[in-house]
């Protein structure tokens, strides 16, 4: 811990110097590679040394980026964290290729009863109970005074379906980290995993309800679904095709396949996201591939229809500690002070209605399997955080509403912070109740 402190008090003091002072050739202090450098040094030591005070490393990665960021001691700027993007590009396709590859059939065969009623009671009670919450408020919001109560509903849903999807990379990040092994650690991680994958295709309909009911009013064409259906499906070929050439690259071709992975899937993000803009803008054609769906389906192809499940994930993994570390710090450094103060209240309703749906709805599914109470009791405190997937689909929202995606996005971000805060801490003091950390990780 001594020598942890002495690193990071070198870190901050060479980063001030830069920041600071008017030395020739330190005037860059807005420099790309250098941000990266500090977030990387800065958040991989705060981490490890929360990680003495039993606190998990992602944690202190998410208050290295806020607590050096543009809010508190501005080390570097918004727009220096707003250039640096594209990595949440790349780290979002890493997570959803690793989701998927997470994704063993034979582990959710042999605990299929469980993982059942988890992921529909649990999604149902939590998307039903959070949406309902904010239709209740949405005649005092003001960006949605001005819309019917259809059109409130549809948006009221967009925030019940990011309250469900939950955060993979956290999950696996505290399992790696505390080497947790048994029926709890299984349970959370499938449920974790195939919860994000049935998000991102009810995210995809949702949205696409939400657009037609607010340009259109309380009329939809039908035609739509058929729409939405055809993009699905041309998603799981996509993926299942990519998921192939995945498997085509570890047997053949001898390079360190995971950087070539990111590649493919920032260029599969990049590549849906300007082939929907251009047969809007060209053709008037609404058309909007998942990207992240696309990831994770080629990551479960190559984990359950090749022989190279177990090194795919081996490879993910040895190159998974300086991404999460960049992921998370990039996301604590991007949290909004001022979005925060403008969305905190409703961000703080739709924190408090998601925690108690989400124990309403482990209870009630551990329940209705027949699960073993001490395992249903705490399996919520393993779906608390998000990131990652929730954030994607909140930059999608934006992306889709320009004219109320910023209001939704600061009250979504208050929801999102704390859950990212808190349920890694949750997550962690579950496994150690339930005795599933390695003592090592302890």
């Amino acid at each position: 811990m001594y020598y942890k402190s002495i690193s990071l008090l070198i870190v901050l003091a060479t980063m001030a110097l830069i920041v600071y002072s008017d030395l020739p050739g330190l005037s860059e202090t807005d420099s790309p590679t250098l941000l990266i450098g500090f977030l990387l040094l800065s958040a991989y030591c705060t981490g490890s040394l929360l990680e003495k005070f039993k606190l998990p490393r992602i944690t202190g990665y998410i208050f290295a980026g806020l607590f050096f960021g543009p809010f508190f001691l501005k080390f570097y700027s918004s727009n220096a964290v707003a250039n640096l993007s594209f990595l949440n590009s790349l780290a979002l396709a890493f997570i959803a290729f690793c989701a998927g590859g997470e994704l063993q059939l034979n582990k959710i065969r042999s605990n299929i009863k469980n993982i059942f009623f988890l992921l529909v009671g649990g999604t149902s009670v939590v998307f039903i109970g959070v949406s309902l919450t904010l239709f209740a408020f949405s005649g005092f919001i003001p960006f949605l005074m001005k819309y019917d109560l259809y059109a409130r509903f549809a948006v009221s849903a967009i925030f019940g379906v990011i309250a469900v999807a939950r955060s993979p990379s956290s999950a696996i990040a505290i399992i790696s980290e505390t080497k947790a092994k048994g029926k709890y650690t299984e349970t959370v991680l499938s449920v974790t995993v195939v919860t994000d994958v049935v998000i991102i295709i009810l995210f995809a309909v949702l949205i696409s309800i939400c657009q037609a009911t607010i340009s259109s009013g309380s009329s939809i064409d039908p035609a739509f679904l058929l729409d939405l259906i055809f993009e699905i499906i041309v998603a799981f070929i996509a993926g299942f095709l990519l998921g192939k050439a995945l498997v085509f690259l570890i047997e053949r071709v001898k390079v360190e396949f995971p950087i070539v992975i990111i590649a493919m899937g920032f260029v599969v993000i990049k590549f849906c996201h300007s082939l929907g803009a251009y047969f809007h803008e060209a053709h008037d054609i609404s058309l909007n591939i998942e990207p992240l769906l696309i990831c994770m389906v080629a990551g479960f192809t190559v984990q359950n229809y090749s022989k190279h499940g177990n090194l795919f994930l081996s490879r993910m993994d040895r190159v998974s500690m300086p991404i999460y570390v960049g992921f998370f710090a990039i996301t604590g450094a991007s949290i909004n002070i001022d979005a925060l103060k403008t969305g905190w209240m409703l961000g703080l309703i739709i924190f408090l209605s998601r925690m108690l749906m989400l124990y309403i709805g482990s209870c009630l599914s551990g329940r209705l399997s027949g699960d073993d109470p001490i395992i249903y009791k705490n399996t919520w405190l393993g779906f608390i955080t998000q990131a990652g997937v929730s954030l994607g689909l909140l930059s999608e929202v934006v992306r889709r509403f320009p004219e109320i995606g910023i209001p939704i996005q600061s009250i979504l971000i208050a929801s999102i912070t704390l859950n990212q805060i808190i349920g890694p801490v949750a997550f962690k003091y579950a496994l150690n109740k339930l005795g599933e950390t390695n003592r090592a990780g302890r």
